[in-house]
């Protein structure tokens, strides 16, 4: 019986933190991550601030669970589509595949990421405090990283640097472009002459082709 109501209680628990989580990616998107305050992510979790303080001692303990989260279920939501294909550039191709999807469905995500990059930086948040967050990130990198391997051995790729190089730089420059495009894309007239979309797929083709075999 003791057993029972600890773990109820400890259920209960991982679902308060869950929907103060929940609360906070929800005002993160309304608003932004430096604007939101403590006291409004409790009201939207329907909980008191001592309660969300009994979780997250402060908002940058909140706010990098937040981001963890965020990339735990946009990691869940699409790596599971990177299915075995028969040559490297095909499984390369499969990645930016995805990566658009996300541009495409994920534009709160992408939002939270520039954001979070400017608050990191703000609050001089060390190295060690965001292993976690940084794990969640490199989840995607096996990936990645044996489809470039399996591409130099097929020869359906081709390119002189190491592999974390490529990797890196692709990555990089993937998560740049979605982010400009997601968020600030369309602040000036001349950044609408062309649709973001049509942006993303143009500079993927670019990638594709420059390290084809």
């Amino acid at each position: 019986m003791i057993e029972k109501a600890i773990s109820t209680r400890e259920r209960q628990a991982q679902q308060r933190r869950e929907r103060i989580l929940g609360a906070s990616m929800e005002l993160f998107w309304e608003k932004c991550v430096e604007d939101a305050s403590m006291e409004e992510v409790a009201k939207r979790a329907g909980a008191g601030p001592a309660t969300v303080y009994r979780y997250f001692s402060t908002k940058v303990e909140l706010v990098i669970e937040t981001a963890e989260l965020y990339w735990e279920r946009v990691a869940r939501k699409y790596l599971q589509e990177l299915e075995e294909a028969n040559t490297g550039y095909a499984q390369i191709e499969k990645t930016l595949d995805i990566f658009y999807k996300i541009f495409q469905d994920e534009k709160p995500f992408l939002k939270f990421l520039q954001e979070f990059d400017v608050f990191v930086k703000k609050y001089q948040i060390s190295e060690e405090r965001l292993t976690d967050y940084e794990s969640g990130i490199l989840k995607l990198k096996p990936y990645v990283t044996d489809s470039l391997e399996r591409g130099l051995a097929d020869n359906s790729l081709f390119f002189t640097c190491s592999v974390d190089e490529m990797y890196f730089s692709l990555m990089h420059t993937l998560l740049a472009l979605m982010e400009k495009l997601a968020v600030g894309g369309d602040i000036l007239s001349s950044d609408q002459e062309v649709e973001g979309q049509k942006q993303f797929q143009i500079v993927t083709e670019l990638l594709l082709r420059g390290i084809k075999g």
